[in-house]
């Protein structure tokens, strides 16, 4: 049987990079409430800034931020001061936790999946990811109830079978879980840890 890969061929490994690269900054996932909160904090502070120096330069100040009060305070204070020490302690970890946040990739929703073409990107949410390994476990013979949990790049799939002992029967889920991934192609390789609770008695 000739298939659609070998009519058209391989794509070049510089192509098949790209894609992944597509795919993958296609799936990342963003992190817009915690940019959202943050510029609209960052637009509240200078808005009120910005209104307090238009208020003082026409000769009306609207006091809506104790400028004295922080002008003498500062001005009364040293870098040495415990106080001053630890406000700046403070803003740095503030400061390195919206770094960290903004950079670290959220949880996403998508699996992308392998095609080998920059042009087309195509991914799978998890509940269709669980249901698709899901099918496949039930296929199993001796399975009588599947369920699975998808963390990342980790499936756990727990299994229920009404026999009382069959030391293959998680071996052969695995196999059809891991069948199943390689007609899915995910883009990133997937670890499969498979549990079977075998019937009492």
């Amino acid at each position: 049987m000739t298939t659609v890969e070998e009519v058209l061929g391989r794509p070049s490994q510089g192509l098949d990079r790209r894609a992944k690269r597509v795919a993958v900054h296609t799936f990342r996932p963003r992190r817009s409430w915690p940019a959202v909160l943050t510029g609209l904090v960052i637009l509240v502070v200078a808005v009120v800034a910005a209104a307090e120096v238009i208020a003082a330069l026409a000769g009306n100040p609207l006091r809506l931020i104790p400028v004295g009060a922080a002008t003498d305070y500062a001005a009364a204070t040293t870098w040495s001061e415990p106080s001053v020490q630890i406000a700046s302690g403070v803003l740095a970890l503030i400061g390195l936790a919206l770094i960290v946040v903004a950079l670290a990739p959220g949880q996403s929703r998508w699996t992308a999946l392998r095609t080998d073409d920059p042009a087309l990107v195509v991914g799978l949410t998890r509940p269709a990811l669980r249901r698709a390994v899901a099918a496949a476990a039930q296929d199993v013979s001796g399975v009588d109830s599947v369920n699975v949990a998808v963390r990342g790049n980790k499936l756990r799939v727990h299994v229920r079978t009404g026999m009382r002992e069959s030391r293959g029967l998680p071996a052969e889920v695995t196999a059809a879980v891991e069948h199943r991934l390689e007609e899915l192609a995910p883009l990133r390789s997937m670890r499969i840890a498979t549990h079977v609770r075998y019937a009492e008695g």
